[in-house]
């Protein structure tokens, strides 16, 4: 009887940075990108993950590998995608990093499915409704905004400031670059406020890297 073929997963990029937003910025991070996302938001800046020509499957044993040639010191992965609780048998990935002696984040919609167990850092970026238990989960939110949001919109956003203990505000790129007319408008909401909300820069597209 033949062997089950090894499991792999779909990876659209792999490589070693800082990170950009949030709570971490600045710290050096590998970070894996998944090919996949259940959403198709028009204003997403990441369109790698829409690629299939771009998913390449390989194995969690082919992956440390490749993250061990790649950054031999750093022991911090970022999850990200794409949509990273949308790849199957996500909580295997997870515990074989984590035995490996990884510090693992995750960056995530909320959507695709449970969050698994393990992780060090979850940031949800919400896209569309998500239960008060998930938003409470996340050690920080962070919402993305344009000249376009609504005051509803933002009432939500501040009131989540005023329960949860990291809430952002992060102006829509364009491509690989800043969108000074977003970053305005979050400016302004920000200022107008009782002061819980705080703004996130995607510092990479300012610096020019990845």
């Amino acid at each position: 009887m033949p062997s089950a073929a090894p499991r792999t997963y779909a990876i659209c990029d792999l490589f070693h940075s800082l990170q950009g937003e949030g709570a971490w910025s600045g710290r050096a991070m590998v970070f894996v990108r998944f090919s996949g996302c259940p959403l198709a938001c028009p204003w997403c800046d990441e369109p790698k993950h829409r690629d299939p020509a771009l998913a390449e499957q390989v194995t969690v044993e082919e992956l440390s590998q490749r993250i061990q040639a790649l950054a031999p010191l750093c022991r911090n992965l970022l999850l990200t995608g794409g949509e990273p609780l949308a790849v199957a048998n996500l909580q295997t990935f997870i515990d074989h990093f984590k035995q490996a002696g990884y510090w693992i984040a995750m960056e995530s919609s909320g959507v695709g499915g449970p969050v698994p167990e393990g992780l060090d850092w979850l940031t949800l970026s919400p896209k569309t409704a998500l239960d008060e238990e998930l938003l409470m989960r996340a050690n920080e939110l962070k919402f993305i905004g344009g000249t376009d949001m609504s005051d509803a919109q933002w009432s939500r956003i501040e009131a989540l400031g005023a329960q949860h203990p990291l809430v952002w505000l992060q102006p829509r790129a364009i491509g690989d670059k800043p969108d000074p007319a977003a970053a305005r408008a979050c400016i302004q909401r920000i200022q107008s406020s009782s002061g819980n909300v705080r703004l996130s820069i995607q510092s990479h597209k300012y610096l020019g890297i990845q």
